[in-house]
């Protein structure tokens, strides 16, 4: 079986030689191709050689907003704007602010190098010693606030003393949960979300969700999440026409299963 297998693979390498032979003849009865493409390549080579060493290239400003407190060490001025390390400078600036989600460096023709922080954008909120919001990456940003903002999700369900961090990305399995579980609310049920408070995971198995501020709808795993929401929305309908307040709606079941409040 080897012996036809090497066989096998020394064919295919001799046949492989004769077409590099035939398309070399090709090349050499028509050039053009080849003379064209070697043309370009000198050309490129020769302007990009030009705009490194012309003065119509060099940076005379650097865009960097105030606010920013971002600084170069290298100010750039004088630089070729073409021989300029972008990701360096990038690299640079994120080190001094890990809070930014990135730091975009870009050349201005013809003269200049415009900065741009790019934010992070907090998509829900954690109690740790105080309230910090989150990003859907599950970075912390580590402004802390005293009290909850009534316009972010709050996620809950872990040892306040464990490993979450305010500055830095966090890969903790149930605040990735967490967020899974808000994105998919907020994609697929829009109308639903807006009325969400609280995620609760502190049983992966047996998600909860706090829905008006003081209803609780037990969800059970993230695998049976779309089914079960599926099951709430034709639940809210029904009870949309009845006049009792719910203190509970179990999704668990195929029939959900609602508590009547007190």
């Amino acid at each position: 079986m080897r012996a036809s297998r090497r066989r096998t693979r020394r064919r295919r390498v001799l046949g492989v030689l004769p077409a590099l032979w035939r398309g070399l003849l090709a090349a050499l009865r028509h050039p053009q191709p080849l003379l064209f493409a070697g043309f370009l390549w000198l050309t490129g080579w020769g302007l990009w050689t030009h705009a490194q060493r012309t003065d119509a290239f060099r940076i005379t400003r650097v865009l960097l907003p105030p606010e920013s407190g971002l600084t170069l060490r290298d100010p750039l001025i004088g630089d070729n704007l073409w021989s300029v390390n972008l990701r360096a400078v990038s690299e640079e600036l994120h080190r001094q602010q890990p809070a930014l989600k990135s730091v975009r460096v870009i050349r201005q023709l013809p003269d200049a190098i415009r900065i741009q922080p790019i934010t992070r954008l907090p998509i829900a909120q954690v109690k740790l010693d105080r309230w910090y919001d989150v990003d859907r990456e599950g970075f912390i940003l580590p402004e802390p606030k005293a009290q909850p903002d009534d316009r972010l999700i709050q996620l809950a369900g872990w040892d306040r003393t464990g490993g979450l961090k305010p500055g830095r990305d966090n890969t903790d399995e149930r605040l990735q949960l967490g967020l899974r579980v808000w994105e998919a609310l907020r994609r697929t049920r829009p109308m639903i979300a807006r009325r969400i408070t609280e995620i609760n995971v502190a049983y992966p198995e047996q998600i909860r969700l706090i829905m008006d501020g003081n209803t609780e709808i037990r969800c059970g795993a993230e695998k049976e999440l779309a089914a079960n929401l599926d099951r709430l929305q034709g639940t809210l309908r029904a009870l949309a026409k009845q006049p009792f307040s719910v203190q509970y709606i179990d999704l668990r079941f195929q029939e959900p299963v609602v508590g009547p409040g007190t």
